[in-house]
């Protein structure tokens, strides 16, 4: 039974874990979601104007795909990077099919989608990195 225990100990991961991509992606669309929510109930009590917290949700939705990434890569438990970034890219595809399907005359032109893409991975990367180091 002995050589057993070391194969189990040195046993390579496998490369990639869809489901813990699915699960970052998806903690980052209930992050936004949610903040969402608690700007509109602000906008609503408070006197505050719709516009003035387009930045806020911008920076608020970059926040939210790394920590997405982070939680991806808590979940794969390796390659942190590559989990966290697919997380990210993942979370911009939804989010702007989302967006594109809800608000189809507010659509975002393909040539944006590119850039946020890109975003999308790279700040999901770096979520993930931050993951695989706590």
């Amino acid at each position: 039974m002995q050589g057993a225990d070391a194969r189990e100990r040195f046993r390579t991961p496998s490369p990639f874990h869809a489901r813990a991509v699915l699960v970052g992606a998806a903690v980052s669309l209930v992050l936004v979601v949610l903040a969402s929510g608690v700007l509109a109930l602000a906008v609503y009590f408070t006197a505050l104007n719709e516009y003035q917290l387009n930045a806020f949700l911008y920076y608020l939705g970059m926040l939210a795909t790394a920590a997405g990434g982070l939680v991806a890569a808590r979940a794969a438990d390796h390659k942190g990077w590559l989990h966290g970034g697919a997380a990210g890219l993942l979370y911009v595809l939804v989010g702007s099919a989302l967006g594109h399907w809800l608000f189809p005359a507010e659509a975002t032109p393909l040539a944006q989608l590119g850039p946020r893409m890109l975003l999308g991975f790279i700040l999901g990367a770096i979520g993930g990195a931050v993951g695989m180091l706590l």
